[in-house]
């Protein structure tokens, strides 16, 4: 019995930083590619104003979930727990962010009809990237997936908890390159009038997903 228990204790053991890596490969990768809000809007932003643009936007939402991971790997599940507790709070008010993003959208475009990739409100890169920083900062719930993770692999020190954190940002930040290239690509074959189109569809997306976050 002693060396049974003795031998599942040894089977729970913290894993090593090789070990974090590649399960914060995986963790980022799978909460990156999560059809949401945040994708809907980076779509939009990559194909109505060019793939420099929307790489800009990706790179915010990779810093985000870095950021996430950090706090993810160093807490563990007290954060995840901390979360939980508020996570009604916290769903209104990343819904209303959200919801303020879409409304705020859909006025600019009823004003101009087909944006001009080089347009002045559209901003430079630098202020895409702050833009969905913030917008995937206001819904710190992520960190909950990632600290349920980070948990159950029981990381093996600060290099373990760096190499977590490291891995869920490579991966948030691969797949989004791919997403806003291709997405930006793609709307460089498009007509003014159908990537308006998409726009204004995809501000209205974004508006009921803000909607079924705040009710859900």
């Amino acid at each position: 019995m002693h060396l049974s228990w003795r031998s599942e204790r040894a089977s729970k053991a913290a894993v090593d930083a090789s070990t974090a890596l590649l399960a914060g490969l995986v963790a980022g990768l799978a909460i990156a590619m999560q059809v949401g809000v945040v994708s809907l809007l980076l779509i939009e932003t990559a194909v109505v104003r060019g793939p420099r643009v929307g790489v800009a936007a990706g790179m915010g939402v990779a810093a985000a979930d870095l950021g996430f991971a950090a706090v993810a790997a160093v807490a563990g599940g007290a954060a995840g727990a901390a979360l939980s507790s508020h996570e009604g709070e916290i769903r209104i008010v990343a819904a209303a962010v959200v919801a303020a993003i879409a409304v705020h959208g859909l006025v600019a475009l009823a004003r101009d009809h087909a944006p001009d990739p080089a347009a002045p409100e559209g901003g430079p890169p630098r202020a895409h990237f702050a833009r969905f920083l913030a917008i995937t900062a206001a819904n710190p719930l992520t960190i909950a997936s990632f600290a349920a993770v980070a948990t159950a692999l029981s990381l093996d020190g600060p290099a373990a908890a760096a190499a977590f954190a490291a891995g869920v940002g490579v991966a948030s930040a691969a797949w989004h390159v791919m997403l806003t290239v291709a997405a930006g690509h793609a709307g460089r074959w498009m007509k003014p009038r159908i990537r308006g189109g998409l726009a204004i569809a995809g501000r209205l997306a974004v508006l009921a997903l803000a909607a079924h976050l705040a009710l859900g």
